[in-house]
Protein backbone atom coordinates (compact mmCIF):
# COMPACT_ATOMS: atom_id res chain seq x y z
CA UNK A 1 0.00 0.00 0.00
CA UNK A 2 1.26 3.32 -0.90
CA UNK A 3 0.62 5.48 2.14
CA UNK A 4 2.00 2.77 4.28
CA UNK A 5 5.20 2.82 2.10
CA UNK A 6 5.51 6.91 2.82
CA UNK A 7 5.04 6.43 6.29
CA UNK A 8 8.60 6.60 7.92
CA UNK A 9 9.84 3.35 9.20
CA UNK A 10 9.87 4.11 13.13
CA UNK A 11 6.22 5.50 12.79
CA UNK A 12 5.42 2.16 10.67
CA UNK A 13 6.75 0.38 13.96
CA UNK A 14 4.78 2.09 16.31
CA UNK A 15 1.36 1.37 14.14
CA UNK A 16 2.77 -2.27 14.06
CA UNK A 17 3.06 -2.03 18.21
CA UNK A 18 -0.14 -0.18 18.52
CA UNK A 19 -1.55 -3.13 16.28
CA UNK A 20 -0.71 -5.86 18.26
CA UNK A 21 -1.71 -4.40 21.45
CA UNK A 22 -5.22 -4.40 19.91
CA UNK A 23 -4.45 -7.91 19.43
CA UNK A 24 -3.63 -8.39 22.91
CA UNK A 25 -6.99 -7.07 23.80
CA UNK A 26 -9.54 -8.37 21.56
CA UNK A 27 -7.83 -12.05 22.13
CA UNK A 28 -8.34 -11.21 26.24
CA UNK A 29 -11.19 -9.53 25.76
CA UNK A 30 -13.47 -11.80 23.22
CA UNK A 31 -11.72 -14.86 22.38
CA UNK A 32 -10.27 -16.21 25.90
CA UNK A 33 -13.32 -14.67 27.43
CA UNK A 34 -15.89 -16.80 24.96
CA UNK A 35 -13.71 -19.88 25.26
CA UNK A 36 -14.33 -20.07 29.04
CA UNK A 37 -17.94 -19.53 28.95
CA UNK A 38 -17.81 -22.61 26.25
CA UNK A 39 -15.27 -24.39 28.47
CA UNK A 40 -17.75 -23.70 31.33
CA UNK A 41 -20.94 -25.07 29.89
CA UNK A 42 -19.50 -28.47 29.32
CA UNK A 43 -18.71 -31.19 31.04
CA UNK A 44 -15.26 -32.44 28.98
CA UNK A 45 -11.91 -31.15 30.77
CA UNK A 46 -10.14 -30.98 27.43
CA UNK A 47 -11.68 -27.75 26.33
CA UNK A 48 -10.91 -26.40 30.01
CA UNK A 49 -6.74 -27.21 29.52
CA UNK A 50 -7.31 -25.85 26.62
CA UNK A 51 -8.47 -22.59 27.29
CA UNK A 52 -5.64 -22.64 30.22
CA UNK A 53 -3.05 -23.23 27.15
CA UNK A 54 -3.81 -20.61 25.08
CA UNK A 55 -3.99 -18.11 28.29
CA UNK A 56 -0.26 -18.74 29.00
CA UNK A 57 1.27 -19.11 26.15
CA UNK A 58 -0.30 -16.61 23.16
CA UNK A 59 1.33 -13.54 24.84
CA UNK A 60 4.96 -14.99 23.95
CA UNK A 61 3.86 -16.22 20.15
CA UNK A 62 2.07 -12.91 19.55
CA UNK A 63 5.30 -10.99 21.15
CA UNK A 64 7.45 -13.38 18.97
CA UNK A 65 5.24 -12.32 15.74
CA UNK A 66 5.63 -8.56 16.34
CA UNK A 67 9.21 -8.87 16.99
CA UNK A 68 9.63 -10.66 13.53
CA UNK A 69 7.29 -7.89 12.00
CA UNK A 70 9.60 -5.06 13.44
CA UNK A 71 12.72 -6.34 12.29
CA UNK A 72 11.00 -6.89 8.69
CA UNK A 73 9.85 -3.46 8.59
CA UNK A 74 13.70 -2.13 9.48
CA UNK A 75 14.85 -3.74 6.31
CA UNK A 76 16.56 -6.93 8.71
CA UNK A 77 16.74 -10.14 6.47
CA UNK A 78 14.71 -12.67 8.58
CA UNK A 79 16.09 -15.81 7.35
CA UNK A 80 19.65 -15.36 8.15
CA UNK A 81 18.15 -14.06 11.67
CA UNK A 82 15.75 -17.11 11.78
CA UNK A 83 19.13 -19.17 11.02
CA UNK A 84 21.20 -17.53 13.57
CA UNK A 85 18.36 -17.86 16.10
CA UNK A 86 18.54 -21.47 15.84
CA UNK A 87 21.95 -21.82 16.33
CA UNK A 88 21.60 -19.80 19.44
CA UNK A 89 18.96 -21.77 20.41
CA UNK A 90 20.53 -25.12 20.43
CA UNK A 91 23.35 -23.49 21.97
CA UNK A 92 21.52 -21.84 24.87
CA UNK A 93 19.51 -24.87 25.13
CA UNK A 94 22.78 -27.22 26.20
CA UNK A 95 23.78 -24.22 28.42
CA UNK A 96 20.17 -23.96 30.34
CA UNK A 97 18.76 -27.75 29.78
CA UNK A 98 17.88 -27.80 33.41
CA UNK A 99 15.81 -24.66 32.78
CA UNK A 100 14.56 -26.57 29.22
CA UNK A 101 13.47 -29.07 30.70
CA UNK A 102 11.11 -27.27 33.49
CA UNK A 103 9.49 -25.12 30.65
CA UNK A 104 8.81 -28.54 28.77
CA UNK A 105 7.47 -30.21 31.76
CA UNK A 106 4.92 -26.92 32.69
CA UNK A 107 3.83 -27.75 28.92
CA UNK A 108 2.86 -31.02 29.70
CA UNK A 109 1.79 -30.31 33.38
CA UNK A 110 -0.76 -27.45 31.76
CA UNK A 111 -1.71 -29.42 28.67
CA UNK A 112 -2.16 -32.96 30.49
CA UNK A 113 -3.39 -31.69 33.81
CA UNK A 114 -2.40 -34.54 36.35
CA UNK A 115 -3.17 -31.30 38.89
CA UNK A 116 -4.92 -28.44 38.40
CA UNK A 117 -5.11 -25.60 40.87
CA UNK A 118 -7.03 -25.87 44.05
CA UNK A 119 -6.09 -29.79 43.87
CA UNK A 120 -5.38 -31.42 47.34
CA UNK A 121 -2.76 -33.38 46.28
CA UNK A 122 0.68 -36.28 47.72
CA UNK A 123 3.59 -35.68 46.15
CA UNK A 124 6.36 -38.76 46.88
CA UNK A 125 9.74 -37.80 47.76
CA UNK A 126 11.21 -36.94 44.38
CA UNK A 127 15.27 -37.91 45.34
CA UNK A 128 16.51 -35.68 48.11
CA UNK A 129 13.47 -33.34 47.85
CA UNK A 130 11.02 -32.80 50.39
CA UNK A 131 7.53 -34.77 49.80
CA UNK A 132 4.35 -34.33 51.07
CA UNK A 133 0.83 -33.18 51.41
CA UNK A 134 -0.65 -29.94 49.61
CA UNK A 135 -2.89 -27.41 47.66
CA UNK A 136 -1.74 -26.34 44.18
CA UNK A 137 -1.03 -22.72 44.08
CA UNK A 138 0.03 -21.74 40.62
CA UNK A 139 1.19 -23.68 37.76
CA UNK A 140 4.09 -22.13 35.79
CA UNK A 141 6.23 -22.41 32.86
CA UNK A 142 9.41 -23.30 34.96
CA UNK A 143 7.62 -24.05 38.78
CA UNK A 144 4.57 -25.20 40.64
CA UNK A 145 3.89 -23.46 43.52
CA UNK A 146 2.00 -26.05 46.42
CA UNK A 147 1.05 -24.93 49.97
CA UNK A 148 1.77 -27.14 52.28
CA UNK A 149 -0.43 -28.14 55.07
CA UNK A 150 1.42 -26.13 57.37
CA UNK A 151 0.61 -23.21 55.01
CA UNK A 152 3.87 -22.73 54.04
CA UNK A 153 4.22 -22.48 50.31
CA UNK A 154 6.83 -24.76 48.18
CA UNK A 155 7.89 -23.97 44.94
CA UNK A 156 8.96 -27.04 42.85
CA UNK A 157 10.89 -27.41 39.77
CA UNK A 158 8.31 -28.66 36.99
CA UNK A 159 11.09 -31.17 35.84
CA UNK A 160 11.31 -32.87 39.35
CA UNK A 161 7.37 -32.75 39.55
CA UNK A 162 6.45 -34.23 36.21
CA UNK A 163 9.13 -37.15 37.08
CA UNK A 164 7.71 -37.53 40.65
CA UNK A 165 4.69 -40.15 42.28
CA UNK A 166 1.40 -37.79 42.74
CA UNK A 167 -1.51 -38.57 44.16
CA UNK A 168 -4.12 -36.34 43.25
CA UNK A 169 -7.05 -36.29 46.09
CA UNK A 170 -9.42 -33.91 44.39
CA UNK A 171 -9.44 -35.17 40.74
CA UNK A 172 -12.21 -37.48 41.71
CA UNK A 173 -15.02 -35.43 43.54
CA UNK A 174 -16.20 -38.58 46.16
CA UNK A 175 -15.70 -38.84 49.33
CA UNK A 176 -12.26 -40.21 50.64
CA UNK A 177 -11.28 -43.52 52.51
CA UNK A 178 -9.38 -42.95 55.65
CA UNK A 179 -7.94 -45.66 57.76
CA UNK A 180 -6.66 -46.40 61.26
CA UNK A 181 -4.78 -49.62 62.42
CA UNK A 182 -4.41 -50.89 66.22
CA UNK A 183 -3.30 -54.22 68.05
CA UNK A 184 -5.60 -56.00 70.71
CA UNK A 185 -5.16 -58.67 72.96
CA UNK A 186 -5.55 -61.82 71.57
CA UNK A 187 -7.90 -62.95 74.42
CA UNK A 188 -10.27 -59.99 73.05
CA UNK A 189 -13.77 -60.81 71.32
CA UNK A 190 -13.50 -60.20 67.48
CA UNK A 191 -17.12 -59.14 67.45
CA UNK A 192 -17.24 -56.71 70.62
CA UNK A 193 -14.04 -54.76 68.85
CA UNK A 194 -15.44 -54.34 65.57
CA UNK A 195 -18.71 -53.22 67.45
CA UNK A 196 -17.21 -50.74 69.52
CA UNK A 197 -14.75 -49.67 67.00
CA UNK A 198 -17.87 -48.67 64.47
CA UNK A 199 -19.16 -46.90 67.18
CA UNK A 200 -16.29 -44.93 67.72
CA UNK A 201 -15.97 -43.58 64.34
CA UNK A 202 -19.44 -43.24 63.80
CA UNK A 203 -20.01 -40.67 66.78
CA UNK A 204 -16.82 -38.78 65.39
CA UNK A 205 -17.93 -35.48 63.87
CA UNK A 206 -17.12 -35.36 59.96
CA UNK A 207 -17.49 -39.26 59.28
CA UNK A 208 -19.85 -40.07 56.73
CA UNK A 209 -22.53 -41.98 58.41
CA UNK A 210 -22.63 -45.76 57.80
CA UNK A 211 -19.14 -45.51 56.23
CA UNK A 212 -17.16 -47.71 58.86
CA UNK A 213 -15.87 -50.96 57.79
CA UNK A 214 -13.74 -53.21 60.49
CA UNK A 215 -11.51 -56.17 59.23
CA UNK A 216 -8.94 -57.81 60.78
CA UNK A 217 -5.63 -56.81 59.26
CA UNK A 218 -3.32 -59.62 60.47
CA UNK A 219 -1.55 -61.75 63.38
CA UNK A 220 1.77 -61.92 60.95
CA UNK A 221 4.30 -58.99 59.92
CA UNK A 222 4.93 -59.76 56.84
CA UNK A 223 7.79 -56.99 56.49
CA UNK A 224 9.36 -58.15 59.32
CA UNK A 225 8.95 -61.83 59.69
CA UNK A 226 7.19 -61.63 63.08
CA UNK A 227 4.49 -62.45 64.95
CA UNK A 228 2.27 -59.05 65.84
CA UNK A 229 1.94 -58.23 70.07
CA UNK A 230 -1.75 -58.72 69.30
CA UNK A 231 -4.48 -58.84 66.47
CA UNK A 232 -3.88 -56.05 63.78
CA UNK A 233 -7.75 -54.22 63.27
CA UNK A 234 -8.36 -51.67 60.56
CA UNK A 235 -11.05 -49.57 60.81
CA UNK A 236 -12.03 -48.06 57.31
CA UNK A 237 -14.36 -44.83 56.92
CA UNK A 238 -15.19 -42.18 54.47
CA UNK A 239 -14.88 -38.58 54.70
CA UNK A 240 -15.98 -35.86 52.54
CA UNK A 241 -13.34 -33.42 52.30
CA UNK A 242 -9.65 -34.84 52.13
CA UNK A 243 -8.57 -31.70 53.92
CA UNK A 244 -10.21 -32.24 57.04
CA UNK A 245 -8.60 -35.80 56.96
CA UNK A 246 -6.04 -34.95 59.98
CA UNK A 247 -8.28 -33.22 61.84
CA UNK A 248 -10.83 -35.96 61.78
CA UNK A 249 -8.74 -39.06 62.10
CA UNK A 250 -7.38 -37.50 65.43
CA UNK A 251 -10.89 -37.15 66.78
CA UNK A 252 -11.65 -40.74 65.55
CA UNK A 253 -8.46 -42.26 67.22
CA UNK A 254 -9.26 -40.40 70.37
CA UNK A 255 -12.81 -41.51 70.05
CA UNK A 256 -11.53 -44.94 69.91
CA UNK A 257 -9.35 -45.32 73.15
CA UNK A 258 -12.06 -43.63 75.28
CA UNK A 259 -15.06 -46.36 73.58
CA UNK A 260 -12.08 -49.23 73.60
CA UNK A 261 -11.40 -48.01 77.88
CA UNK A 262 -15.25 -48.07 78.59
CA UNK A 263 -15.65 -51.37 76.99
CA UNK A 264 -12.59 -52.69 78.87
CA UNK A 265 -10.91 -54.37 76.15
CA UNK A 266 -7.24 -54.16 76.68
CA UNK A 267 -4.88 -53.10 73.64
CA UNK A 268 -1.82 -55.25 72.44
CA UNK A 269 1.34 -54.77 74.82
CA UNK A 270 4.80 -55.28 72.64
CA UNK A 271 6.97 -57.94 74.87
CA UNK A 272 10.77 -57.31 74.92
CA UNK A 273 12.37 -60.43 75.69
CA UNK A 274 16.19 -59.61 77.37
CA UNK A 275 18.65 -62.86 77.41
CA UNK A 276 22.25 -62.66 79.43
CA UNK A 277 24.72 -63.98 77.35
CA UNK A 278 27.54 -66.07 78.95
Amino acid sequence: MEWWENLNVWYRSGVILVAGIFVHILIRVFLIRGLEKVAAATSNDLDDRLVYFIKRFYVLILLFVLFIMVLKNHGVEITPFLASAGIAGIAIGLAAKETLADILSGVFLIADRPIRIGDRIKIERPGKHWGGWGDVVEIGLRRTQIKNTDGVIVDYPNSILANSVITNFSYLDKPVRVRIRFQVSYDADLDQVAQVTKNAIHSTAGVIPDSADIVVRGLWSDEGGYQHAGILIEGRYFIPDVRLRTRIRSAVLSNLVSHLRQAKIPLAIQQLNLSKSE
